[in-house]
Protein backbone atom coordinates (compact mmCIF):
# COMPACT_ATOMS: atom_id res chain seq x y z
CA UNK A 1 0.00 0.00 0.00
CA UNK A 2 2.16 2.54 -1.47
CA UNK A 3 0.98 5.85 0.09
CA UNK A 4 -2.33 4.63 1.04
CA UNK A 5 -4.02 2.37 3.67
CA UNK A 6 -6.65 0.82 1.15
CA UNK A 7 -5.15 0.21 -1.93
CA UNK A 8 -2.71 -1.81 -3.32
CA UNK A 9 -0.18 -0.77 -5.56
CA UNK A 10 2.35 -3.34 -6.53
CA UNK A 11 5.81 -2.12 -5.90
CA UNK A 12 8.49 -2.66 -8.64
CA UNK A 13 11.89 -3.77 -7.42
CA UNK A 14 15.26 -5.81 -7.92
CA UNK A 15 14.91 -9.55 -6.38
CA UNK A 16 17.40 -10.69 -3.99
CA UNK A 17 18.20 -14.54 -5.04
CA UNK A 18 18.89 -16.87 -2.43
CA UNK A 19 18.01 -20.48 -1.89
CA UNK A 20 15.20 -22.02 0.26
CA UNK A 21 16.94 -23.72 3.23
CA UNK A 22 14.30 -26.40 3.30
CA UNK A 23 14.48 -27.72 -0.72
CA UNK A 24 17.21 -25.66 -2.80
CA UNK A 25 14.71 -24.25 -4.82
CA UNK A 26 15.30 -20.60 -5.30
CA UNK A 27 13.29 -17.77 -3.91
CA UNK A 28 14.08 -14.04 -3.93
CA UNK A 29 13.60 -11.49 -1.71
CA UNK A 30 12.13 -8.23 -2.99
CA UNK A 31 14.99 -5.36 -2.18
CA UNK A 32 13.72 -1.98 -0.49
CA UNK A 33 12.90 0.57 -2.27
CA UNK A 34 15.72 3.24 -3.02
CA UNK A 35 14.45 5.90 -0.98
CA UNK A 36 15.42 2.80 1.94
CA UNK A 37 19.04 3.04 0.39
CA UNK A 38 20.59 3.57 2.99
CA UNK A 39 19.10 0.77 5.54
CA UNK A 40 20.51 -1.95 3.16
CA UNK A 41 23.65 -0.58 2.68
CA UNK A 42 24.49 -0.81 6.07
CA UNK A 43 24.51 -4.46 5.76
CA UNK A 44 26.66 -4.78 2.30
CA UNK A 45 28.94 -6.37 0.60
CA UNK A 46 28.08 -9.07 3.17
CA UNK A 47 24.78 -9.58 3.27
CA UNK A 48 21.57 -8.33 1.77
CA UNK A 49 18.65 -6.73 3.08
CA UNK A 50 14.88 -7.25 1.90
CA UNK A 51 11.10 -7.88 2.21
CA UNK A 52 10.23 -11.75 2.38
CA UNK A 53 7.49 -12.70 -0.05
CA UNK A 54 5.52 -15.74 -0.42
CA UNK A 55 8.41 -17.71 -1.75
CA UNK A 56 10.42 -16.89 1.61
CA UNK A 57 7.69 -17.66 4.13
CA UNK A 58 9.07 -21.66 4.49
CA UNK A 59 13.06 -20.94 4.79
CA UNK A 60 11.84 -17.71 7.54
CA UNK A 61 10.19 -20.44 9.57
CA UNK A 62 12.39 -22.65 9.83
CA UNK A 63 14.93 -19.67 10.49
CA UNK A 64 12.04 -18.77 13.64
CA UNK A 65 11.62 -22.33 14.83
CA UNK A 66 15.13 -22.60 15.37
CA UNK A 67 15.69 -19.49 16.80
CA UNK A 68 12.86 -19.59 19.88
CA UNK A 69 11.14 -23.33 19.77
CA UNK A 70 14.10 -25.53 20.06
CA UNK A 71 15.66 -26.62 23.23
CA UNK A 72 17.86 -23.74 25.10
CA UNK A 73 21.47 -24.10 24.52
CA UNK A 74 24.07 -21.69 24.96
CA UNK A 75 26.23 -20.25 22.62
CA UNK A 76 29.27 -21.84 23.65
CA UNK A 77 27.62 -25.44 24.19
CA UNK A 78 28.77 -27.06 20.76
CA UNK A 79 26.88 -29.34 18.51
CA UNK A 80 23.20 -29.57 19.20
CA UNK A 81 21.78 -32.88 20.61
CA UNK A 82 20.06 -35.00 18.28
CA UNK A 83 16.31 -34.61 18.21
CA UNK A 84 14.37 -38.18 18.90
CA UNK A 85 11.71 -38.87 16.96
CA UNK A 86 8.67 -36.83 19.24
CA UNK A 87 10.78 -33.80 19.03
CA UNK A 88 11.32 -33.88 15.31
CA UNK A 89 7.69 -34.35 14.68
CA UNK A 90 7.00 -31.65 17.41
CA UNK A 91 9.65 -29.82 15.91
CA UNK A 92 8.36 -30.32 11.92
CA UNK A 93 4.75 -29.08 13.54
CA UNK A 94 5.63 -25.95 15.11
CA UNK A 95 7.58 -25.06 11.52
CA UNK A 96 4.19 -25.87 9.73
CA UNK A 97 2.31 -23.10 12.13
CA UNK A 98 4.45 -20.74 12.35
CA UNK A 99 4.75 -20.95 8.67
CA UNK A 100 0.85 -20.44 8.32
CA UNK A 101 0.88 -17.71 11.11
CA UNK A 102 3.07 -16.03 8.92
CA UNK A 103 1.10 -16.43 6.22
CA UNK A 104 -1.57 -15.42 7.69
CA UNK A 105 -0.16 -12.03 9.31
CA UNK A 106 1.92 -11.05 5.78
CA UNK A 107 -1.64 -11.56 4.31
CA UNK A 108 -1.46 -9.59 0.66
CA UNK A 109 2.21 -8.15 1.46
CA UNK A 110 3.57 -11.37 -0.07
CA UNK A 111 2.47 -11.21 -3.28
CA UNK A 112 3.30 -7.57 -3.34
CA UNK A 113 6.10 -7.04 -0.45
CA UNK A 114 6.46 -3.12 0.55
CA UNK A 115 7.10 -1.22 3.43
CA UNK A 116 4.58 1.04 3.36
CA UNK A 117 2.32 1.16 6.71
CA UNK A 118 -0.89 -1.02 6.58
CA UNK A 119 -3.62 -1.69 8.81
CA UNK A 120 -4.20 -5.39 7.64
CA UNK A 121 -0.53 -7.34 7.65
CA UNK A 122 2.05 -7.62 8.57
CA UNK A 123 5.52 -6.70 7.70
CA UNK A 124 9.02 -8.96 7.71
CA UNK A 125 12.09 -7.68 7.10
CA UNK A 126 14.87 -10.55 6.45
CA UNK A 127 18.87 -10.51 5.91
CA UNK A 128 20.45 -13.03 3.57
CA UNK A 129 24.26 -13.93 3.29
CA UNK A 130 25.23 -12.97 -0.04
CA UNK A 131 27.74 -15.74 -1.04
CA UNK A 132 25.78 -18.29 0.22
CA UNK A 133 22.14 -16.92 -0.02
CA UNK A 134 21.42 -18.47 3.24
CA UNK A 135 18.94 -15.88 5.51
CA UNK A 136 20.68 -15.32 8.65
CA UNK A 137 18.09 -12.84 10.34
CA UNK A 138 14.12 -11.95 10.38
CA UNK A 139 12.51 -8.73 12.06
CA UNK A 140 8.72 -8.39 12.22
CA UNK A 141 6.95 -4.93 12.30
CA UNK A 142 3.27 -4.70 12.55
CA UNK A 143 0.36 -2.42 14.04
CA UNK A 144 -0.76 -3.75 17.56
CA UNK A 145 -2.87 -2.10 20.66
CA UNK A 146 -0.96 -0.82 22.97
CA UNK A 147 -2.51 -3.15 26.05
CA UNK A 148 0.89 -4.88 26.61
CA UNK A 149 -0.66 -8.20 25.22
CA UNK A 150 2.01 -10.75 23.43
CA UNK A 151 0.08 -10.97 19.49
CA UNK A 152 -0.63 -14.50 19.17
CA UNK A 153 0.47 -16.51 15.86
CA UNK A 154 -2.95 -15.98 13.92
CA UNK A 155 -3.29 -12.45 15.07
CA UNK A 156 -6.10 -10.26 14.46
CA UNK A 157 -5.23 -7.42 11.68
CA UNK A 158 -5.06 -4.24 13.04
CA UNK A 159 -7.93 -2.91 11.06
CA UNK A 160 -10.38 -5.06 13.44
CA UNK A 161 -8.88 -3.75 16.98
CA UNK A 162 -9.35 -0.04 16.05
CA UNK A 163 -11.96 -0.16 18.77
CA UNK A 164 -9.39 -0.92 21.26
CA UNK A 165 -6.36 0.65 22.96
CA UNK A 166 -5.03 3.16 20.26
CA UNK A 167 -2.47 1.22 17.95
CA UNK A 168 1.47 1.92 17.30
CA UNK A 169 4.48 -0.01 15.90
CA UNK A 170 5.35 -3.28 17.31
CA UNK A 171 8.38 -5.73 16.85
CA UNK A 172 8.82 -9.21 17.16
CA UNK A 173 10.61 -11.82 15.89
CA UNK A 174 13.80 -9.97 16.19
CA UNK A 175 16.30 -13.26 15.13
CA UNK A 176 19.42 -14.71 14.17
CA UNK A 177 20.53 -17.92 13.27
CA UNK A 178 22.86 -19.65 15.05
CA UNK A 179 26.59 -19.08 13.72
CA UNK A 180 26.00 -15.41 12.36
CA UNK A 181 25.46 -14.16 16.52
CA UNK A 182 27.60 -11.99 18.13
CA UNK A 183 28.12 -9.55 14.77
CA UNK A 184 26.07 -7.17 16.17
CA UNK A 185 23.58 -8.24 13.29
CA UNK A 186 20.62 -7.92 15.70
CA UNK A 187 21.25 -4.25 16.55
CA UNK A 188 22.17 -3.17 13.12
CA UNK A 189 18.39 -4.78 11.81
CA UNK A 190 16.91 -3.30 15.02
CA UNK A 191 18.51 0.05 14.18
CA UNK A 192 17.02 -0.53 10.86
CA UNK A 193 13.46 -1.37 12.04
CA UNK A 194 13.72 2.02 13.87
CA UNK A 195 14.23 3.80 10.80
CA UNK A 196 12.15 2.42 8.34
CA UNK A 197 9.04 3.33 11.14
CA UNK A 198 10.37 6.65 11.52
CA UNK A 199 10.82 7.27 7.84
CA UNK A 200 8.19 5.08 6.02
CA UNK A 201 5.47 4.99 8.61
CA UNK A 202 6.37 8.49 9.99
CA UNK A 203 5.66 7.40 13.83
CA UNK A 204 7.53 8.53 16.68
CA UNK A 205 7.65 5.03 18.74
CA UNK A 206 7.75 1.53 19.05
CA UNK A 207 6.27 -1.02 20.63
CA UNK A 208 8.10 -4.63 21.95
CA UNK A 209 8.66 -7.27 24.38
CA UNK A 210 11.65 -8.38 25.93
CA UNK A 211 12.00 -11.95 27.72
CA UNK A 212 14.04 -10.89 30.55
CA UNK A 213 15.40 -14.44 31.51
CA UNK A 214 17.41 -13.84 28.08
CA UNK A 215 20.15 -11.76 29.10
CA UNK A 216 21.53 -11.18 26.02
CA UNK A 217 18.21 -9.68 24.50
CA UNK A 218 17.74 -7.64 27.55
CA UNK A 219 21.13 -5.73 27.48
CA UNK A 220 20.42 -5.01 24.25
CA UNK A 221 17.46 -3.54 24.16
CA UNK A 222 17.86 -1.37 27.46
CA UNK A 223 21.64 -0.13 25.95
CA UNK A 224 19.34 0.82 22.72
CA UNK A 225 17.37 2.91 25.15
CA UNK A 226 14.12 1.39 25.26
CA UNK A 227 12.21 1.89 28.63
CA UNK A 228 10.40 -0.98 30.38
CA UNK A 229 6.48 -0.91 31.20
CA UNK A 230 6.33 -3.14 34.13
CA UNK A 231 2.68 -2.09 34.52
CA UNK A 232 1.74 -4.45 31.77
CA UNK A 233 3.20 -7.31 33.14
CA UNK A 234 0.17 -8.70 34.15
CA UNK A 235 -1.30 -8.63 30.75
CA UNK A 236 2.04 -10.08 29.42
CA UNK A 237 2.37 -12.99 31.39
CA UNK A 238 -1.56 -13.98 30.44
CA UNK A 239 -0.71 -13.62 26.71
CA UNK A 240 2.24 -15.80 27.40
CA UNK A 241 3.28 -19.23 26.35
CA UNK A 242 5.29 -21.98 27.68
CA UNK A 243 7.91 -23.57 24.97
CA UNK A 244 9.19 -27.06 25.10
CA UNK A 245 12.48 -27.42 26.58
CA UNK A 246 12.64 -23.87 27.98
CA UNK A 247 11.66 -21.91 31.23
CA UNK A 248 8.35 -20.16 30.86
CA UNK A 249 9.17 -16.48 29.85
CA UNK A 250 9.70 -13.70 31.76
CA UNK A 251 7.99 -11.14 29.12
CA UNK A 252 8.19 -7.61 30.06
CA UNK A 253 6.35 -4.65 27.53
CA UNK A 254 9.22 -2.10 26.72
CA UNK A 255 8.72 1.28 24.48
CA UNK A 256 11.21 3.86 22.58
CA UNK A 257 10.35 7.46 21.47
CA UNK A 258 12.00 7.50 18.55
CA UNK A 259 14.11 10.62 16.70
CA UNK A 260 13.42 11.80 13.38
CA UNK A 261 14.52 9.52 10.61
CA UNK A 262 18.28 11.40 9.63
CA UNK A 263 18.28 12.39 5.45
CA UNK A 264 19.35 9.10 3.15
CA UNK A 265 22.98 11.14 2.73
CA UNK A 266 23.69 11.20 6.53
CA UNK A 267 23.39 7.25 7.64
CA UNK A 268 26.80 6.11 6.95
CA UNK A 269 27.13 2.81 6.31
CA UNK A 270 29.44 0.53 8.71
CA UNK A 271 32.67 -1.29 7.83
CA UNK A 272 32.06 -4.41 6.43
CA UNK A 273 34.49 -5.94 7.96
CA UNK A 274 32.70 -5.31 11.55
CA UNK A 275 29.58 -7.27 10.01
CA UNK A 276 31.91 -10.04 8.94
CA UNK A 277 33.49 -10.39 12.07
CA UNK A 278 31.23 -9.90 14.83
CA UNK A 279 9.03 14.41 10.72
CA UNK A 280 5.68 14.91 12.26
CA UNK A 281 4.12 11.62 12.89
CA UNK A 282 1.08 10.66 10.79
CA UNK A 283 -2.11 9.97 12.70
CA UNK A 284 -3.16 6.41 13.52
CA UNK A 285 -7.08 6.11 14.09
CA UNK A 286 -7.70 6.90 17.82
CA UNK A 287 -9.96 4.03 19.93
Amino acid sequence: REGSLWRMRPLVAAAIPSPCCRCGAPVALVALPARHASLSSQFAPIFALGLVGEDDVSAAAELLVDSFFTPLQTEDAGPATPLTSAESAMREERRRLTARGLEWRLGSRLQAPTPALALDSSLLLALTHVQTGEMVATAELSLRPRDGRLPAEFAVPPLFLLHSAGLAPYLCNLAVRRGFRRRRIARRLLSSCERLVSSEWQQSELYLHVDLLNQAAAALYRSEGYEPLPGFDRAAAASSIALPGRPRALNRYHVKRLPPAPPAAEAGAPPAAELGAEAKPATLPAA
